[in-house]
């Protein structure tokens, strides 16, 4: 968001130039991306613009008090002399006995404010008001549109108004839209309303949706004589939804990025607004303040701990210090002792709920660059890294599948032959092995491939409704070639999902598969298309030139219902290779990793293997990782077509990379797509 040096300094009393005040805000977490001057042609006054970027959690701070609270809060903790001076407002313009509206919530409105104002007159804005909104590239209208806009950059709040004498029937209502209601956002442009929107309406008609967009029919114009604001609370996060669908490119676009409006300001905003207008206007006729809250707001308290904090920041920070913080914090010490401090949160700090985000709050404004860094980093003993036993490695593996969801099964190793099991027969030219005195004659044989007993599963708990799964299963596998007898053991890996669900299971199997072999160490495997009479599209991984996995999606004879993929690991493989492992460290960069994504359209037959391999085989140093992002077939793409979405992680041992360097190396991989696959780069 934009914010005007000039206008800052009337909230906080600083004499530090914009560029000292550009540092001070970067280092407490509001970057500065650039700093425009500004000369008024009117005034000759000097200005500066900043840009500065707020992360999306940080509402309260998307305005010019907002940031002037927190500028105070820093250099109030250095020892600076500043006084901090909150916008003024005159309570007793609300005091009035005038009850004008009734206003009633039908929908989860948190809480609707509002107010009438009477005789006023609408017209040009006074100079500092025009100077003002013209700083921030702020088109003015008229002086009551003006003001409204102005409180918004001030607070940050946004805040609506109708002309009096078009809202019918003395009422608002706060409601879900009708039907086929008529939406007039222009005078030659209407929209039929959803009924999932929150609307505003009078006793006949929509006045605004959410209270941000305003039915043209209601708004102010230069005949206007009476009026009525109002402050809607709702939860924000659906609003550049609503910007793109009813096509609004307001010059208060940013309404629609503020996020959530804390509920707790909205009488305080409509204060500040009234007063405005009446020092702007002369208005002396005002109805009483308005306002539903059914479930007032809460305030947060949480348990502070001295020592979380020394663990977490690995400083000692005396207790006076961290008090002192919170208090510029407007973080209000309910209760304390020697261990611990109990504290409120003020209610437009939405973004804190946990003692780590108050943690991080003392560390912002104690300074980041007074907290001295160790020059050792400690790493627990190599041998966590690699344990030797297979107890030990199959324990931390089926850990790592737990976590992703995957159920551990324990199929039966006896079955009987079906074309299945002569499939893999005829294929790997082996023989089944037959029991001599079986317990049961329908299961008479050893079962020669893992995945039998893991399709059993998946159909008994799909012919029950379950329709997406994910098992696995560490067994036994038994056959017999040229005379011999083979007892192998086998990780098995499976995926199913519901027919009907768009689904991209092969890559997050794959992924999975990934992930195990990272964590065993193993990272120069190769990749190429195989062969199994089980599986299509399929792929086998080697390691030193021996198969260590195969994965693909079963065949539509095995998977009639579901989409279902299978991995299977040689274990016995696995196994080996970890305990010959020789631990390599080396160190982290200390340079930064960039990300880039890169979106093109190649022909559906080409497979994302053959990509991965092409792009692999350029062998380009800064390339630290590669993975799919996004998969997308359908509208704007050709039938015969597919896009995918691929993402680079960049990182250099040597130095911190430029866009020049890995603008070069994306360009290298874009030429090599272009001219192997006849791709089409998609620019976003």
């Amino acid at each position: 968001m934009i914010i005007s040096y000039n206008w800052l300094k009337e909230y906080v009393s600083i004499d530090f130039d914009v560029n000292q005040v550009s540092d001070i805000l970067t280092n407490i977490g509001f970057p500065i991306k650039k700093i425009k001057k500004m000369i008024s042609i009117d005034t000759d006054e000097v200005d500066y613009i900043l840009d500065i970027e707020i992360t999306p959690n940080r509402t309260d701070a998307m305005s010019h008090y907002g940031i002037a609270r927190d500028l105070y809060a820093v250099l109030k903790f250095r020892g600076n002399k500043v006084l901090l001076s909150k916008p003024s407002i005159d309570n007793e313009i609300c005091n009035s006995d005038i009850n004008y509206f009734n206003i009633q919530i039908f929908n989860k409105c948190v809480r609707y404010t509002g107010m009438a104002i009477f005789q006023t007159k609408v017209e040009n804005s006074p100079n500092w008001l025009v100077l003002r909104l013209k700083s921030l590239g702020i088109k003015t209208i008229n002086n009551i549109i003006d003001i409204t806009n102005f409180v918004f950059f001030e607070l940050g709040i946004p805040i609506h108004v109708f002309d009096l004498d078009k809202v019918e029937g003395n009422k608002i209502l706060i409601r879900n839209a009708e039907k086929n209601n008529i939406f007039h956002i222009k005078k030659n442009l209407t929209k039929k309303l959803d009924l999932e929107d929150s609307v505003i309406y009078d006793a006949k008609k929509p006045l605004s949706i959410r209270g941000i967009i305003p039915d043209s029919r209601s708004i102010i114009h230069i005949n206007t004589k009476n009026i009525f604001l109002g402050i809607a609370c709702f939860d924000f996060s659906v609003n550049r939804f609503l910007k793109q669908k009813y096509l609004l490119n307001t010059e208060n676009s940013s309404f629609f990025e503020s996020g959530e409006i804390n509920p707790d300001q909205a009488i305080y905003a409509l204060k500040r607004t009234s007063f405005l207008i009446r020092k702007v206007t002369k208005s002396k006729i005002f109805s009483n303040i308005i306002d539903l809250y059914p479930i007032p707001k809460k305030p947060l308290e949480i348990k502070l701990r001295y020592n979380k904090i020394r663990n977490i920041l690995g400083k000692n920070i005396s207790k006076n210090k961290i008090k002192k913080i919170l208090s510029l914090l407007e973080i209000m010490v309910i209760s304390e002792n020697n261990e611990y401090l109990f504290v409120i949160v003020p209610s437009y700090r939405t973004d804190i709920c946990r003692e780590i985000d108050l943690i991080e709050e003392i560390l912002r404004i104690y300074g980041i660059n007074n907290i001295k860094i160790s020059s050792k980093i400690k790493i627990p003993s190599p041998t966590k890294f690699f344990p030797k036993t297979e107890y030990k490695i199959q324990k931390i593996l089926i850990e790592d599948l737990i976590s992703y969801g995957f159920q551990e099964i324990i199929s039966s190793t006896m079955r009987n032959i079906d074309k299945l099991s002569l499939l893999i027969d005829s294929f790997f030219k082996i023989k089944a092995i037959e029991i001599i005195n079986p317990v049961n004659q329908k299961y008479k044989y050893m079962r020669n491939h893992l995945s039998f007993g893991m399709i059993d599963c998946i159909e008994y708990n799909y012919n029950r409704g379950k329709s997406n799964m994910k098992f696995f299963e560490i067994g036994k596998i038994y056959y017999k070639k040229n005379g011999k007898f083979f007892e192998e053991k086998k990780l098995g890996i499976i995926i199913s999902k519901s027919n009907n669900i768009q689904d991209y299971s092969f890559f997050y199997l794959k992924g999975i598969i990934e992930h195990i072999l990272e964590r065993s160490g193993i990272i120069n495997y190769t990749q190429k298309f195989s062969q199994h009479p089980l599986l299509e599209n399929s792929i086998s991984i080697f390691y030193n030139n021996k198969n260590l996995v195969e994965l693909g999606k079963l065949k539509k004879i095995i998977g009639k219902n579901n989409k279902t993929f299978y991995a299977e690991i040689d274990w016995e493989y696995l196994i080996s290779i970890i305990q010959k492992k020789n631990i390599i460290f080396s160190p982290f960069s200390i340079y930064p990793t960039s990300r880039r994504d890169l979106s093109f359209i190649v022909d559906k037959t080409l497979s994302f293997e053959r990509i991965n391999q092409l792009i692999k085989n350029k062998k380009d140093k800064l390339i630290k990782k590669i993975q799919i992002y996004d998969i997308y077939e359908g509208k704007n793409i050709p039938r015969s077509k597919i896009s995918y979405t691929i993402s680079f992680l960049f990182e250099s041992n040597k130095k911190t990379l430029t866009n020049e360097n890995i603008y070069s190396s994306i360009k290298k991989i874009e030429n090599v797509l272009i001219k192997e696959l006849n791709a089409e780069i998609r620019n976003k």
